[in-house]
Formats: structure tokens, C-alpha cells, sequence
């Protein structure tokens, strides 16, 4: 099965606190996207990162490492945008078998993780990696504990997300900007053309870098596997 994954690098980093792209961030001496490709490039053959116009450069530079293997293209303000752009990126005469999709601010990802959100995607045509609620879960309404969630029926949406190239392609050309603008993952737009999406659970360690702590916590972890 030949895979292409597309890494989305485009994000503001509003909470990060900074006015750099948290993808470019150090993490253990080097950028959060230079792991996040290290993790994939035994994987696949095409990498796809959709970043800023302003971070190409240093991205470019981060990628160099790899060769023909990884590209660039603009991402957008969204991040269904920046997917949608990456698709039509790709080369229509000689598509994959399957597209992951993964966020450049997952850096601490297992590999036997990816591979089995691989292998389950092969057989379904869709699998996404998550993972389970350890928390007492409520609506919030005006200040206020609304109504409780049943934890154990409900799941938290990470990346990768893998699916067929038809499946993923076709979704995201017949979805339309109300839907592409709700969606907060790829599995929505998959799922809302009618295909259907299996789960992996994650280990605990695939957490996404989106404050200062996630950062400090990420730097914990890399130096513990070192």
C-alpha cells in the first residue's frame, strides 16, 4: 500500500505565546518538525507539509534532510483548508493508496501506533488514532455545570488520521465551506460524505503542543526515551 502523509504545519500558535510557529519551536535540540518527519519517513515515500508563506524558508531548511521525499505547500487559514490545498497538491496521475493526515504539533507519536492506525485503515478504509477520557466530562452553560457526558461512550480525536485517497479526496471535493469550516478534524468531512471511521486508542504520550507546559512536558519525554 503506498501511503502520502500530509503534515499541517500552518497554525497560528496563539497559545503558545509567541510569534513563532510552535512546528518550529526547539524541542530537544532540534525543530518540533524535524521529529514529527524523522517519525514518518520510513513510512512513505511523499510527505506533503502545508505551512505559512513567512515559515517557508526555515521549513524548507528543516526539510532538507529528506530529499525529494518532503514538500512544501501553502496552508491556509484553516485547517480543512490546509488539507484541502495539500490534496490538490498531489500528483492526480499517480495517487496513493492511502493519505494520512497529522498534525506537525504531535512530535511524541509511537510508531507502533502510527503502524497500527495504518494497518486498521488498510482493512476499513478509515481509522483514526484516539483517545479515552479520564476526566468527568460537562456541558458548560453561562458560567455554569450543565449536564454530564457519559465518558465511557466517548473518545478524543488525535492524530494520525488515515484514509483511502477516493474516500479522502472525494469528501473533502464535495464538502462545502459550512462544512469544511465545522470541521475540527478530517474524520468530520470523511464521515459527513457517508464513509465510515474506525479508532486506534493512542498511548498516552501522543499529547499536542499547544501551551508553554506542553512544550516542557514534550522536552520530559524525548529526554526520558533518549
Amino acid at each position: 500500500m503506498r501511503l502520502t502523509v500530509v503534515i499541517l504545519a500552518a497554525g497560528g500558535s496563539h497559545r503558545m505565546g509567541g510569534a513563532v510557529n510552535k512546528a518550529l519551536l526547539p524541542l530537544a535540540g532540534r525543530p518540533v518538525l524535524a521529529h514529527v518527519l524523522e517519525m514518518w519517513k520510513d513510512l512513505t515515500e511523499e510527505i506533503v507539509v502545508a505551512s505559512r508563506p513567512e515559515d517557508r524558508p526555515v521549513m524548507t531548511d528543516v526539510a532538507a534532510p529528506h530529499g525529494s521525499v518532503v514538500r512544501l505547500v501553502e496552508g491556509g487559514e484553516q485547517r480543512s483548508l490546509s488539507v484541502a490545498r495539500a490534496l490538490r497538491a498531489l500528483d492526480k496521475d499517480s495517487l496513493p493508496d492511502l493519505i494520512a493526515v497529522h498534525d506537525a504539533a504531535r512530535p511524541l507519536t509511537a510508531k507502533s501506533d502510527i503502524e497500527r492506525v495504518i494497518d486498521r485503515a488498510e482493512h476499513e478504509g478509515a481509522a483514526i488514532l484516539a483517545a479515552p477520557l479520564n476526566d468527568t466530562i460537562r456541558y458548560q452553560a453561562k458560567g455554569k455545570c450543565g449536564e454530564l457526558l457519559p465518558r465511557g461512550e466517548l473518545l478524543a480525536a488525535q492524530t494520525p488520521q488515515i484514509f483511502r485517497a477516493d474516500w479522502l479526496i472525494s469528501a473533502y471535493a464535495a464538502a462545502d465551506a459550512a462544512i469544511l469550516s465545522a470541521a475540527t478534524d478530517d474524520a468530520a468531512v470523511v464521515m459527513h460524505a457517508g464513509y465510515p471511521c474506525a479508532y486506534v486508542w493512542a498511548k498516552y504520550e501522543n499529547l499536542k503542543l499547544t501551551c508553554p507546559e506542553d512544550l516542557a512536558l514534550a522536552e520530559a519525554i524525548v529526554k526520558r526515551r533518549l
